[in-house]
């Protein structure tokens, strides 16, 4: 079966880069993926996270640096070393999913089998297996336009393992899709890409998305990786105040480079009810809102450089002067 054929590599990326005219793109990146692991590339449009992962799959070809997948080395400026895309030992899932249309979902997943000239039996079989582990295998013979985006969806990732490649990228597969489509989905692609032990590098803008499934996330911001952790560690201790601000909701201190997460403010209508061995601070509600379960409300603390975003069991109108209190643990210096 195919969960036994694959051979997961790691990924070394030293002083990588490809940098544009205008001046963006990807400055000098260095980035290790250990065999098996999931990791995103989360940032900003424009942050160089699509053009790090269209190196690494050989659709661009970088200025300078190293790219080695296990032992083997795909891209090295100074050895002059440039393996083509084919050659690499990739699956790749691209935004556009780039299904053809006048094909079945299984000629669609057999395609690159074809053009390698793999044997009929061998396509089959492969196709068969690839089909059944995204849950296809009984619409093998729908044209893509008979298929739901979620099916389509699938076909792309199926026709990604089919070649039974040792690491996949994935390019913010799940844009197009629905809210709740994409929670289905990247539940099934983590449970996918640890059952075959792949190595698999995942683009995209969706925080959520991104802390749900990856090992580790890499946060991206001008071209740089500004940190790379696993999701609670970029949650709970940002490497800078980018970092704080992107990954999640962060209020900031009238002190400079201390913030806290909304969830750890208690919200208090009188001081007399505020917890001893806390900071407190004195605020006044902007706006509240109702998001089910919780209001959210905005308040104006005296000398915060911006609003406060917070959560309460009750409505609290504008104007209503409040109380925030912080255990002091809570609180978070963080690096401008």
């Amino acid at each position: 079966m195919l969960q036994k054929t694959i051979s997961a590599e790691s990924i070394e990326i030293r002083g990588l880069s490809r940098i544009f005219a205008d001046g963006s793109g990807l400055h000098p990146t260095d980035l290790h993926l250990r065999a098996g692991e999931f990791i995103s590339v989360l940032g900003p449009s424009g942050c160089g996270k699509s053009t790090l992962l269209r190196c690494v799959a050989g659709l661009e070809t970088p200025q300078s640096g190293s790219i080695q997948f296990g032992d083997r080395t795909v891209y090295d400026s100074q050895a002059q070393t440039v393996v083509p895309p084919r050659k690499r030992g990739l699956g790749m899932v691209f935004q556009d999913l780039a299904l053809w249309p006048h094909l079945s979902a299984a000629e669609n997943v057999a395609f690159t089998l074809r053009v390698a000239r793999r044997p009929k039996a061998e396509i089959t079989q492969r196709v068969a297996e690839a089909l059944e582990l995204v849950g296809l295998a009984q619409f093998s013979q729908k044209m893509p336009h008979q298929l739901s985006g979620g099916q389509q969806q699938r076909v792309a990732i199926a026709r990604a393992i089919v070649g039974r490649p040792s690491i996949l990228l994935m390019d913010e597969p799940f844009s197009a899709l629905d809210a709740a489509l994409r929670l289905q989905l990247r539940d099934e692609l983590r449970k996918l890409t640890k059952s075959l032990g792949l190595t698999t590098l995942y683009v995209t803008h969706d925080q959520a998305e991104a802390m749900a499934m990856s090992d580790r996330i890499a946060v991206m911001q001008l071209g740089r990786v500004r940190q790379l952790s696993s999701p609670e560690e970029l949650y709970l201790r940002p490497a800078d105040q980018f970092v704080a601000s992107f990954i999640g909701r962060c209020n900031w201190l009238p002190e400079p480079s201390r913030g806290v997460r909304p969830e750890h403010v208690q919200v208090h209508l009188t001081s007399h009810t505020v917890p001893a061995d806390s900071v407190v601070l004195h605020a006044t509600v902007t706006s509240c809102a109702y998001t089910g379960g919780l209001y959210a409300l905005t308040a104006e603390v005296a000398g915060a450089p911006t609003s406060w975003i917070l959560e309460h069991s009750e409505r609290i109108e504008p104007g209503t002067e409040i109380t925030l209190a912080i255990a002091e643990h809570h609180v978070m210096t963080v690096p401008a």
